[in-house]
């Protein structure tokens, strides 16, 4: 899954990623607050990323 496939998920309420590969995602400025991630982020890009509550 890409990083607009997420996004688009994450806009229309979905919060749980926890089986979701984010090897080498770019979430660069992305807003995932209250997300849960639970998953490797091995590479991935977070700078600026919004992650509060975030599992």
């Amino acid at each position: 899954m890409d990083a607009q496939e997420i996004l688009a998920l994450y806009a229309t309420g979905h919060r749980n990623f926890s089986h979701v590969s984010l090897v080498q995602v770019c979430l660069t400025d992305a807003k995932l607050i209250e997300a849960e991630l639970g998953t490797e982020l091995i590479g991935a890009e977070l700078i600026g990323a919004d992650l509060r509550g975030a599992d």
